[in-house]
């Protein structure tokens, strides 16, 4: 599978429920950060794309819990390109320990490009499709 490393952490005390694991609210912190940075790799500037005032809409995350994160856990999350629609695009995410390699979490999400001015989906340009391909899972 061709994946991409998107995000890098630390599973800080503050991010961890009474019992010394990484609450399940900041997997999906996690997930939004290392989209952000996927998205940039396949050629969305944020900056850019904020004076044009489009934006990255969620619009579902299907997550499954495979191990506890530990307190001061070392973390990162690798991103793969499962399919690029007109305005969306799927992608598959999984939270790693990466001390030990074992899969925390994988998150199938998908996410729209949005027009904050039109208040609708925009297309995705062709360059961000063909870097997409780069990161699919049977490439």
């Amino acid at each position: 599978m061709a994946s991409v490393r998107t995000f890098s952490g630390v599973a800080h005390t503050w991010l961890c429920d009474e019992m010394g694991h990484m609450n399940t609210r900041n997997y999906v912190g996690m997930f939004d950060d290392a989209m952000q940075h996927f998205m940039l790799l396949l050629g969305h500037d944020a900056m850019v794309a904020g004076e044009r005032r489009l934006g990255w809409a969620d619009v579902r995350h299907e997550i499954d819990y495979k191990a506890e994160v530990p307190e001061g856990a070392l973390v990162h999350v690798d991103c793969q390109a499962l399919r690029v629609g007109n305005s969306s695009i799927t992608y598959l995410q999984t939270l790693v320990l990466s001390e030990t390699s074992e899969v925390a979490a994988v998150n199938k999400a998908t996410s729209v490009l949005f027009d904050l001015k039109q208040r609708t989906t925009a297309p995705i340009p062709d360059v961000m499709r063909n870097n997409a391909e780069r990161y699919r899972e049977d490439a």
